[in-house]
């Protein structure tokens, strides 16, 4: 057989990218684990744009870091012809009758009430109910049956019993398979879930291992029905049973579940839709953009005197106080999250027909209520949902009405009116290296013992860590690298040194892993003693990623300088910690700080080039505004942040006022993804 010829180039020219998930990603972008759990599961799980422009939205929500978990629930839901019978019945009822309790609900049947889970199960509970209704025989090829009911407080269509058992057996199905993806065999959590389960009837089997027995757990179901009227007058009966005695149950219609979720505080809430904006006057009134919705109190609103209440917005989770009249009452369902519908029958032939529920209501009236109740199903939620993230302008500052802004300028005039020749010289922007929080998940509790004594679990974690004064937990918000990181930022160094490049500067955020980073990339350029390295809070990430209590509180100069650590303690910061930790500066803000900062540190360093170190935001922030280029937004700088891997280097080389991005000075750092190896799966 002939011998293979070589190839021109052995080497791959493109590298795949690894398949992260968007809490991967988000978490890559800087932004605090449990908060991007949370945002995921507010916005059902359908991607890093619709959760990073929810966690933007809701920076100064007040419960943004309480551990309060959403509610979800369990519909059948009628999708076609029924439907549009339905809707028109709701039209008709709420024109001649008013408002009544079923308007505060799309049409449907629940199946499990309202429960609780952590926000990191929302994956699982969804996934659960495709995985129901996958299994053999779970499709019907008929159209639930009905029987219609009717009295003077209540009036709806009964499930007819063969379909009711169905159903019953599908709630149950899907009971226990949430149970089995969302309780770990230890069942730490176990107690705390089944008390929010309103189907749980027994408490005999919670601590039964899963091997000895299945857990038996009962969804709570009364006589199954679909809602169309009740607390409304005697006098609204007559008119009511006229327009209910007009529906045909018996027409084909197809049926989906649907599981929905609730922010905790809509519970008990009326919900109002923003029909008109309004600006603030005062610093306790809440801003409103048209098709926010709003959850105000019935008590708020039977006891204002003036027309204002006080409500909380689904946009923000702010609460203030706001002009009634500038809003009017939709359905609490309006304002919940849809994370997954699969069909439990087959009646269509066609199923890429598209529902008939696209009927826009006539009735500007009844223009509130929804005909899909998620805001965030934009294919078919019909009245107009809230307006994208992106469309509102939250990130707007006056021109030149900012402090950092106006010292840019002094510093560019000083460097037109110097009389000394520009030289050119460089500014190296580095990310740090791979972290440990990002890499083992949850690891100080499982690192550290009782006297807190740091033990290593793994060969990519570090030797030994410094102690600190805050005891392990500070680790938690103040991670730091794994020895990869640390290989990592060495290599960058090593790198640095074989072409040459000579840094008179360094500056590095006061972050444990930027300092590591720094230290590390220092011993690979063989210069450890002899730079300095200047802790610069400025050189921090955005702020709006951090609560006020969840900034981490850093190792001071002193503390890294008994950790081994060659600091320059006589620094004085360009922006304290204290000036940061006390910002509330949106995108364009943390942009200016970061532009003063690259300007500030090439004043200070003379005439050498500078190393920057920072994060994953810092190789765009400290060079946009030194290559003449403007800020970017916050879903642009999402996108680029995406693509900056660990240790990522650029250089930004200029004189003057006159500076570019150039290609690093050394290679691109790439490799592969490596899971953990348990010996076990050998035995």
């Amino acid at each position: 057989m002939a011998s293979l010829p070589p190839r021109r180039n052995p080497t791959p020219t493109k590298i795949s990218k690894q398949n992260l998930t968007p809490l991967q990603i988000l978490l890559q972008m800087g932004f605090p684990k449990h908060r991007v759990e949370k945002a995921l599961a507010a916005t059902g799980n359908r991607g890093v744009q619709l959760a990073s422009d929810w966690l933007l939205a809701h920076v100064n929500d007040p419960l943004l870091d309480d551990n309060s978990p959403r509610e979800y629930i369990l519909y059948v839901c009628p999708t076609g012809p029924f439907l549009d019978q339905l809707q028109s019945f709701w039209r008709k009822s709420f024109n001649l009758c008013g408002w009544n309790g079923a308007h505060n609900f799309t049409p449907h049947i629940t199946l499990v009430s309202f429960f609780k889970a952590p926000d990191e199960d929302a994956p699982h509970l969804a996934q659960s109910l495709k995985t129901v209704m996958e299994r053999q025989g779970a499709i019907l090829n008929e159209s639930l049956k009905l029987e219609s009911y009717m009295s003077p407080n209540f009036m709806g269509f009964f499930v007819a019993e063969e379909h009711a058992d169905y159903l019953k057996r599908i709630a149950l199905q899907y009971v226990k398979e949430v149970s089995n993806a969302i309780i770990s065999d230890t069942y730490e959590q176990f107690d705390a879930l089944t008390a929010c389960f309103p189907w749980c009837t027994t408490t005999t089997a919670r601590c039964i291992p899963r091997g000895s027995r299945s857990i038996s757990l009962e969804p709570h179901v009364k006589s199954l029905h679909l809602t169309l009227a009740y607390q409304f007058s005697n006098t609204q009966y007559q008119p009511l049973k006229a327009l209910v005695e007009e529906l045909d149950s018996t027409v084909a219609s197809n049926w989906e579940l649907r599981l929905y979720s609730r922010d905790p505080r809509i519970n008990g809430k009326q919900i109002h839709k923003v029909i008109h904006p309004y600006n603030p006057s005062e610093c306790d009134e809440l801003e409103l953009h048209t098709g926010d919705y709003v959850y105000i109190s019935s008590e708020a609103l039977a006891n204002s005197v003036d027309g204002w209440v006080e409500g909380t917005s689904w946009l923000t989770g702010l609460s203030g106080l706001l002009p009634e009249s500038y809003t009017e009452r939709t359905a609490e369902s309006d304002a919940w999250t849809l994370h997954k519908k699969v069909s439990i029958n087959s009646m269509t032939p066609n199923p890429d027909t598209k529902p008939a529920n696209d009927t826009k209501l006539s009735s500007s009236s009844l223009s509130n209520v929804s005909l899909e109740p998620s805001v965030l199903n934009n294919d078919e939620l019909l009245p107009p949902r809230p307006p994208d993230l992106n469309d509102i302008e939250m990130d707007t500052v006056p021109s030149k009405d900012h402090f950092y802004e106006n010292l840019i300028d002094i510093q560019k005039n000083e460097i037109k009116e110097s009389t000394e020749e520009p030289q050119t010289r460089s500014v190296f922007l580095i990310r740090h290296g791979e972290r440990i929080d990002f890499t083992f998940g949850g690891w100080v509790p499982y690192c550290f013992d009782e006297t807190g004594n740091y033990i290593r679990k793994d060969l990519n974690m570090p030797k030994n860590l410094p102690e600190r004064k805050g005891g392990p937990n500070s680790y938690v918000k103040d991670s730091p690298l794994t020895t990869m990181g640390l290989f990592q930022a060495r290599l960058v160094g090593e790198a640095l040194k074989d072409r040459n490049v000579h840094i008179s500067q360094v500056y590095c955020s006061p972050s444990y892993r930027c300092v590591q980073t720094c230290d590390s990339l220092l011993q690979g350029l063989n210069r450890k003693n002899e730079l300095p390295i200047r802790i610069e809070p400025g050189l921090f990430e955005w702020m709006a990623w951090y609560s006020p209590e969840n900034v981490p509180e850093w190792m001071a100069p002193a503390e890294l300088t008994a950790a081994g650590y060659n600091i320059d303690e006589t620094y004085v910061p360009m922006v304290s910690e204290q000036e940061l930790k006390e910002s509330r500066e949106n995108c364009e803000q943390f942009y200016l700080r970061s532009a003063f900062i690259t300007r500030s540190t090439l004043s200070a360093s003379g005439r050498g080039n500078v190393l920057l170190v920072g994060h994953t935001a810092t190789l765009d922030a400290c060079s946009r505004e030194l290559v003449g280029k403007k800020a970017r937004s916050f879903n642009d700088m999402s996108k680029v942040i995406q693509k900056i891997p660990y240790c990522s280097l650029v250089e930004v080389r200029g004189s003057g006022n006159a500076w570019e991005i150039l290609e690093p000075p050394c290679l691109p750092l790439t490799h592969s993804a490596n899971q953990r190896f348990d010996y076990k799966i050998l035995l």
